[in-house]
């Protein structure tokens, strides 16, 4: 029960929009929305520092406690107020002395996490709704091949070793029913993560080089291992150091299995082992204060993602790229802290791929 000694205040973690003729307060902290009137609007105004009950009492025209006790848990559990000394106080006051890169970069990166993940039926029945009601966008853009200007360029993937690797890649779903080789896991974390050496910058800093680019070499990528069929590696959960390349186990969490961490994608249950990218945006927080540093800590998921795709396509393997995560279930099962800062990003499975004619997935021959 809210005690009449404590005090409430409006919190700085709502936002508002309109929905119809509806105005809409969501609180992206806790992931709560409730419909907001003009009077609610007014008088979260009025209590936008810590007021007393007595002092809210008072602005209001004396009301009933019992009645306006009841009114201000309500606003309390959908986080539209906040009592002194609460959960949500504490976490709103740890969000606005972690967060440096604004409020719309804050809703984007709560609202997209535990989001409900699409099953492969339910895409297949949007696609089949979209063909019947909507024309195909256009996957790629074509030259004419007689036109004048057009400039034919040579196919390279018989040229570069480089190249041709990259032209190999594939998404194959469907893996053999084998483990993998731990060197093998070695070589994608070392291409992924690795960090081949130190620099120091103007001002002192010493800095890590690796071989992805990372914005202002903030490296804010730490990767984790969950095997469960790796030749040398008891099962179970590991953090990877990037400057040791090891592993370490980590002792004492859950073990839910591939498809429950990874958005009840069930190809991924049976594969070998998983690499989960987690961002630990404070790194880069404490050299930029402007939000693109946000997209740019998301894009560099996508590069170390790629090499990590190549290396395994090299050993034989196929790692399986995906953003459908549980973010509190695989937080909880790495030991990550700060829940603001410290972020499940990007997943890839890795596997040994079922041959071509019998695997299903994503397949294709290079176009040449």
């Amino acid at each position: 029960m809210l005690q009449q000694a404590l005090y409430i205040r409006a919190s700085k973690a709502v936002i508002f929009y309109q929905e119809d003729e509806n105005f809409i307060g969501y609180n992206y902290l806790i992931d709560c929305s409730f419909v907001c009137s003009h009077d609610l609007m007014t008088f979260l105004s009025m209590v936008h520092q810590w007021t007393s009950f007595a002092a809210v009492q008072k602005m209001l025209g004396s009301p009933a406690s019992a009645d306006l006790r009841s009114q201000i848990e309500d606003l309390i559990a959908v986080g539209a107020l906040l009592s002194s000394g609460g959960d949500l106080a504490e976490r709103e006051e740890n969000f606005l002395s972690k967060w440096h890169w604004g409020i719309p970069a804050a809703v984007f990166h709560r609202t997209v996490q535990n989001r409900p993940s699409t099953t492969l039926a339910e895409g297949e029945a949007r696609q089949r709704e979209q063909i019947a009601s909507a024309p195909l966008p256009e996957l790629y853009r074509r030259h004419h091949a007689m036109a004048n200007d057009t400039i034919r360029l040579a196919c390279h993937t018989d040229e570069n070793s480089v190249v041709s690797l990259m032209a190999r890649r594939r998404t194959v779903r469907e893996c053999e029913p084998v483990p993998i080789a731990l060197e093998s896991l070695s070589r994608c974390l070392y291409a992924g993560l690795g960090i081949v050496g130190t620099t120091t910058n103007n001002v002192g800093v010493e800095l890590p080089l690796k071989m992805t680019p990372s914005g202002g070499a903030r490296n804010p990528y730490e990767a984790f291992v969950y095997a469960r069929a790796v030749t040398g590696l008891a099962e179970g959960i590991y953090h990877y150091s990037a400057f040791d390349h090891s592993l370490k186990p980590m002792g004492g969490h859950a073990m839910p299995g591939f498809a429950d961490l990874l958005g009840g994608q069930e190809w991924a249950d049976d594969k070998p082992c998983v690499v989960m990218l987690c961002a630990f945006m404070q790194r880069t927080m404490w050299k930029y204060n402007d939000a693109n540093a946000y997209r740019v800590v998301l894009i560099e998921a996508g590069h170390i993602g790629q090499n990590i795709m190549l290396a395994a396509t090299e050993h034989g393997l196929s790692a399986c790229p995906t953003a459908a995560i549980n973010h509190s279930l695989v937080a909880e099962c790495l030991g990550l802290e700060d829940s603001l800062t410290q972020s499940p990003i990007y997943a890839l499975t890795l596997g040994v791929p079922k041959k071509a004619e019998n695997a299903g997935g994503n397949r294709g021959k290079p176009h040449h």
